[in-house]
């Protein structure tokens, strides 16, 4: 699967997204494993889009807001539902997927709109005394967009946000370096990363804070996680955002796991059960 995801040719990524616009259309099935615990809901946008929800409910005043990756291409799959079930039971918490819109068919202009509008409704209705914003890749991009707006926009603040191998500048600042790591790298082409984060960028500049949130307003951000891999592409990426936010005055905790890959905290290898329970102790504390 890895190698597959990693070489593809430009000609294999252009069928790729043509088959991932078809397969966005349709709606997203919980794996069966998980029916049992996963309820399914509907949100309408202020934009006019209908978004499916899954809900895991335990009856909790906490809330994870979870935001699956997927080179914003891709619905969930089997590693994110099983991954924040298991997150879930650790900490006895609330949980909610939403599926948002994917490229090609939109873009960050017309889906982060959508996902702030949700987390808008999440924040309004008052029903948690905690949000907790998690998310890997593309997810994780989201997930500090929405971070940055929260507190710009007045909403209830999330009370951790944690990032998995996240994706937060698409202008990429650090290509060199990332270039460096491409060998090493099981998962990612980071050409093939560039094309896809072109696609998803759209109309607006690439330092814009939908596109790029490392150049974002983190003065509201607190409590900030980050897990990621030395041998994945995307560890300068996140190497600079922990100078950006350090610059800004906040101090999160940035743990790079020796010789991980891509998302590797969700995936069930002794590493990622390990950064599950660190992640866990981060919600609970």
């Amino acid at each position: 699967m890895f190698k597959s995801l990693r070489d593809a040719t430009p000609d294999e990524v252009m069928e790729e997204l043509e088959h991932c616009r078809r397969e966005n259309r349709r709606p997203v099935r919980v794996p069966r494993y998980f029916r049992g615990y996963f309820t399914e809901e509907k949100f309408n946008a202020s934009t006019g889009y209908e978004m499916q929800v899954f809900r895991h409910k335990k009856g909790s005043h906490k809330l994870i807001l979870y935001l699956h990756g997927g080179a914003f291409i891709y619905p969930p799959v089997f590693f994110h539902w099983r991954f924040l079930h298991d997150l879930c039971l650790r900490t006895h918490c609330d949980a909610l997927l939403p599926v948002y819109p994917k490229a090609p068919e939109y873009t960050c202009s017309d889906t982060v709109p959508v996902v702030l509008d949700f987390y808008k409704s999440i924040s309004e209705s008052r029903q948690y005394k905690e949000i907790h914003l998690v998310g890997d890749s593309a997810g994780a991009h989201l997930c500090l967009v929405v971070a940055q707006e929260a507190a710009k926009n007045g909403w209830q603040r999330p009370a951790t946000t944690t990032l998995l191998s996240p994706c937060v500048d698409l202008s990429h600042t650090k290509e060199k370096e990332m270039r460096a790591l491409q060998d090493k790298d099981m998962m990612l082409q980071l050409d093939r990363v560039i094309t896809l984060n072109a696609i998803w960028q759209g109309d607006l500049p690439v330092k814009h804070p939908w596109v790029s949130p490392v150049f974002g307003d983190f003065s509201g951000v607190d409590n900030l996680y980050v897990y990621y891999g030395s041998d994945e592409i995307l560890q300068p990426d996140d190497l600079f955002l922990k100078e950006t936010y350090e610059k800004a005055g906040k101090t999160g905790q940035f743990h790079e796991y020796e010789g991980m890959f891509h998302t590797f905290a969700m995936f069930p290898i002794p590493e990622g059960f390990r950064a599950l329970k660190e992640i866990t102790n981060d919600i609970l504390h």
